[in-house]
């Protein structure tokens, strides 16, 4: 990154994953214009892949090291920020429609609605409650899932 004359963080070059190893040396992992502004990644490990998710684009994506490119798992609003798992499924923050939707088969399930700016989540899989930054507001709202 970098910044311009009056503290805007500019991106110059292709999107990018990077992978930090044991020995903290730094490398690209994946690059392209398939990743749309990757916002959020986490580690599906029953799924053995990566999710990423697009704050410039529509797409829920999964990679595996070794792979050339992400697939498409889902579509969704977009601007997205967040993503945990949470079992089998994918909950994802968006700022374009205000909410974290669950995925699990593909399909969007809207499960908080109403947040302004949602950030990036964290997920209390013992007490299942989601954690959510609200960028404008400040604060961290905690939600109760069923």
């Amino acid at each position: 990154i970098r910044f311009d004359d009056v503290g805007n963080v500019l991106h110059p070059g292709p999107d990018r994953i990077f992978r930090i190893g044991t020995d903290r040396q730094v490398t690209v992992a994946v690059r392209g214009d398939t990743l749309g502004r990757p916002n959020g990644i986490t580690l599906d490990s029953v799924g053995k892949r990566f999710i990423v998710v697009q704050f410039g684009g529509r797409s829920v994506l999964a990679w595996k090291p070794g792979d050339k490119a992400p697939s498409v798992i889902a579509k969704g609003p977009g601007g997205f920020d967040g993503v945990e798992m949470a079992g089998s499924r994918m909950l994802i923050s968006s700022w374009s429609d205000s909410t974290v939707s669950s995925y699990e088969t593909g399909q969007e399930v809207k499960v908080i609605t109403g947040l302004p700016s949602p950030a990036d989540i964290g997920y209390d899989g013992k007490r299942k409650r989601v954690l959510v930054p609200i960028f404008s507001g400040n604060r961290v709202e905690i939600w109760q899932l069923p």
